[in-house]
């Protein structure tokens, strides 16, 4: 009896293993969402309006004339969102320092040095996402 107990325990241990394994190949390559460790890409403002307007036009069967209007419907919204950023552009960036400076402030010393290096990387890596547009 005990050659057959040993067999079960290894056909359970087998069966076991390949869940894990499967499970995590799943996971890997078929879960929406999972894009690494950038996050997941982003859209480009007219990409986006872009894959609206297809979108609606196709779901709400759009003739001519209503694709013209929710086009300039989108590049209104669009200036409108540019507008509100611009004029709210300085309180934002005093928020953003104070949050910054807070956090600063409860760093150790060797911990603000690699923390004051982690935001001079942001501040290049958006001058050259700002340079692209």
């Amino acid at each position: 009896m005990k050659p057959a107990g040993w067999r079960i325990a290894l056909y359970l241990t087998l069966v076991f293993v390949a869940g894990l394994v499967v499970g995590a190949l799943g996971h890997r390559y078929l879960m929406p969402g999972h894009f690494g460790p950038g996050g997941p890409p982003r859209k480009s403002a007219e990409s986006f309006r872009k894959a609206v307007v297809e979108d609606l036009t196709k779901r709400l069967s759009l003739d001519a004339g209503q694709v013209s209007q929710l086009q300039k419907i989108m590049d209104d919204a669009h200036k409108d969102f540019q507008d509100f950023r611009e004029r709210h552009k300085d309180e934002m960036k005093a928020i953003m320092d104070r949050q910054h400076a807070r956090i600063s402030e409860m760093l150790r010393p060797d911990q603000r040095v690699i923390y004051e290096k982690i935001q001079a990387e942001r501040r290049e890596h958006a001058q050259r996402e700002e340079s692209k547009k």
